[in-house]
């Protein structure tokens, strides 16, 4: 599962750290159900700006509204949001867990999301 080899850099040091030697996979299974059971995550869509891209928060999800499209984000991203340069942020609570990024093809539906000092004619990444 994606999310699961996602998250595995923030969870296994400190689990091995913890239990003074290498975890084995159900150990490494409770951790990861432990943090996913609290996630929660912003998406990040890329907006061209001079020779940058810079990510604007667009939406965010709690860990039940990630159920619903965790087999399928990239499909997810396309059919609410259409096209572009997505960085969807995992926090476990409070703390930053990884960032994976999507970039589906297609035009964008989220333009109407970006805050006003984004301007009115934002150019998508």
């Amino acid at each position: 599962m994606w999310i699961k080899q996602a998250f595995r850099d923030y969870y296994k040091p400190k689990l091995r750290r913890e239990l003074k030697r290498n975890p084995n996979q159900e150990e490494l299974d409770q951790r990861f159900e432990e943090i996913y059971s609290q996630v929660n995550c912003i998406l990040l869509a890329g907006v061209l700006e001079g020779v940058g891209i810079y990510f604007y928060e667009i939406g965010k999800f709690t860990k039940e509204e990630l159920d619903g499209f965790r087999d399928r984000p990239e499909e997810y991203l396309f059919e609410r949001f259409g096209g572009g340069n997505y960085k969807l942020n995992f926090y476990e609570g409070p703390s930053f867990i990884v960032c994976v990024n999507f970039k589906p093809k297609g035009e964008p539906k989220w333009i109407s999301l970006l805050p006003e000092k984004v301007g009115s004619n934002p150019k998508p990444a």
